[in-house]
């Protein structure tokens, strides 16, 4: 078994090595006071943004002072544009920043453009305020700074707090008690839906990030992308292997440290740095599924921070403390931003090869192309991290909780890899029959294109007999469900009126993984099928409930029973699948294994409306 192992303790003033750091904190060393702090405010010629205005000291900058520097920047370059999004519950505007030379206004002004695209969006909770800080700065120094050439090379997208309800009471979640990083599936936060239909899928960035205030102190940035396997592998290795390099590269050259969200733990007993999970419903994962480098950025505390490359753990006077989590947090941004414009060939190659991987994979029906179903995480590989040991810890890695901090350097796994345990061969496409109809505006609305059939079809299909549907727990108002099932194969009629939603499209991984019903992480999930599908019973109520159908069914003509099935009715156990055919409620998606063409033309929603807008 892998155990941590102690490579080095560093004292916190120049003393002998092999001591632990030990901090109270009443006892900050005044020599450390000013140590490596953030570079000068802005030029008199530059506009400041409101947290350098007060020298930090607000700890994040509220709704109102946030919009009029957004506009005054705005009137004051041709390089930036504001658009709105969405109106929150409470009448406040959320707004994309376009910044790019030429400007851009639209998303088609990028149709034929060379130039990659980063989003970067802040505060989707409302406590997490230092990334829209850093952005703040980072827009001024586009359009009247040190970084203006990027423009030339790279259009930058900034949505400067997604949150702005949540974020004028310090509130996690939204005015509707979201909490909209996990709202990335569903789509039923206004916000949200506004920033997937209309960013997302719009302008369609190449690389996106997401700003927190989390991780383990004393690191100054802690950050993640997508782990989970079903994500392309090419978009991974680029988040992973190149770009977050360079960001600890360049945190360490400005005297800080950065290092994979979220901290220590375990897993399967054995200590290391564990991240955060990788359902889809989380922003940097759904990122990859979406064909976007997808990132994670997470500011802790900033009650310690790493020094001299690496070796070294010194305190932060607390008021200087937000100066440097916002310092991180530029500094991760910029290089996102850097990265685009100097490696934009390679970068767009990784993308469009991703966008074009998902549409060939989906188009072929060889049983060799395999979507994921389940993984488990494993140790990706060894390294040295910094542990905290004594203490009271605070939120987000802590640091000022009382009593006395230590850090110690420790070597151990890295558990940042998830390893596929089960797989299945994906479809060429997926049957919905015409009373389902209720999950076609949600696919509409993550931009998957849904053919409705125009005459019908007997065809031979997959399906899933779920065995077991049970809840596994209350989620953002919904009993999460989880299902265990058999796979059964036979001929099902199919009316005019019935959906077909092609693999073949660049959205390909994400579609299996919410239409497969046995992921972690689909529509059977977040109760879109809770119309045909029931908890499953106990043994005495299956009991009952099994008579009176098997006496429906036993009167049935064949065409009728066939029928029943194919508008999601309860079928029983034909063999062939896991489980050896036990009885179970047929799942009404059905998954078409070989080419086939169809009669049948191309869905378009009814209209355009905010469908999460209450009032005008």
């Amino acid at each position: 078994m892998t155990r941590l192992t102690r490579r080095i303790f560093v004292v916190t003033i120049a003393a002998a090595v092999g001591a632990l750091i030990v901090v109270t904190p009443s006892r900050v060393p005044a020599a450390l006071a000013g140590l490596g702090t953030a570079p000068a405010h802005a030029s008199p010629q530059q506009l400041q943004t409101p947290a350098e205005r007060v020298d930090y000291s607000q700890g994040g900058t509220l709704y109102e002072p946030l919009m009029e520097f957004v506009y005054e920047l705005e009137s004051q370059t041709d390089l930036m544009n504001v658009i709105q999004l969405t109106e929150t519950l409470m009448g406040r505007d959320v707004v994309l920043a376009t910044l790019s030379n030429p400007a851009v206004f639209q998303p088609s002004d990028l149709a034929k453009s060379d130039k990659p695209v980063v989003l970067i969006v802040n505060n989707v909770h409302g406590g997490e305020v230092a990334g829209k800080d850093a952005a703040m700065e980072i827009m001024r120094d586009l359009v009247q700074g040190d970084l203006r050439p990027l423009l030339d090379d790279v259009v930058v997208l900034v949505v400067p707090t997604i949150n702005p309800d949540g974020a004028e009471v310090r509130r996690r979640t939204n005015e509707e008690g979201f909490d909209m990083n996990r709202d990335y599936i569903k789509l039923e936060s206004q916000e949200m839906h506004a920033l997937v239909t209309k960013v997302i899928n719009g302008w369609q960035p190449d690389i996106w990030v997401d700003t927190h205030h989390g991780g383990s102190a004393p690191y100054t940035l802690t950050y993640q992308t997508n782990m989970n396997p079903a994500g392309d592998q090419g978009l991974v290795d680029m988040g992973n292997d190149r770009i977050l390099a360079r960001v600890r590269e360049a945190l360490r050259a400005e005297d800080y440290d950065g290092f994979w969200y979220t901290g220590t733990g375990t897993v399967n007993g054995v200590e290391g740095w564990v991240p955060t999970s990788v359902e889809p419903r989380k922003q940097h994962v759904f990122a990859t599924l979406a064909n976007t480098v997808g990132f994670l950025y997470e500011t802790p505390s900033s009650s310690h921070r790493v020094i001299n490359n690496g070796t070294e753990v010194v305190p932060i006077p607390e008021g200087e403390r937000y100066r440097h989590q916002v310092r991180g947090q530029y500094i991760g941004q910029r290089e996102l931003i850097r990265f685009a414009a100097e490696e934009a060939d390679d970068l767009k190659a990784v993308v469009r090869e991703a966008r074009e991987r998902a549409i060939r994979l989906g188009n072929n029906d060889s049983d060799d192309d395999q979507i994921v179903l389940e993984y488990e995480q494993v140790a990706k590989y060894e390294d040295s991290f910094w542990r905290r040991v004594g203490g009271r810890s605070g939120r987000g890695g802590g640091g000022g909780g009382g009593g006395e901090v230590a850090y110690e350097l420790v070597t151990g796994p890295i558990f940042t890899r998830f390893e596929t345990t089960r797989t299945t061969t994906r479809p060429y496409g997926y049957m919905i029959p015409p009373g389902m109809t209720k999950l076609i505006p949600i696919l509409l609305e993550h931009d998957i294109s849904v053919k409705r059939l125009t005459e019908p079809v007997s065809i031979e299909v997959e399906a899933y007999d779920a065995t077991v549907v049970e809840d596994t727990q209350y989620f953002q108002a919904h009993y999460l469900k989880a299902v265990t099932a058999d796979v059964v194969t036979e001929t099902v009629d199919f009316p005019a009126g019935s959906f077909f939603v092609p693999s073949g499209q660049p959205l390909s991984n994400f579609i299996s993984y919410i239409l497969e019903p046995e992921t972690n992480d689909n529509l059977v999930t977040w109760g879109y099928l809770d119309n045909v599908l029931r908890v499953t019973p106990s043994a005495g109520e299956q009991e009952a409930q099994r008579r009176p159908q098997e006496e429906r069914l036993a009167q049935m003509t064949p065409e009728q029973r066939q029928q029943f099935q194919g508008r999601g009715g309860r079928s029983g156990g034909r063999g062939g699948g896991r489980g050896g055919g036990n009885q179970g409620q047929r799942v009404p998606i059905y998954r078409v294994m070989a080419k086939t063409d169809f009669a049948g033309v191309l869905v378009q929603p009814y209209n355009r409306y905010e469908p999460n807008r209450y009032i005008r």
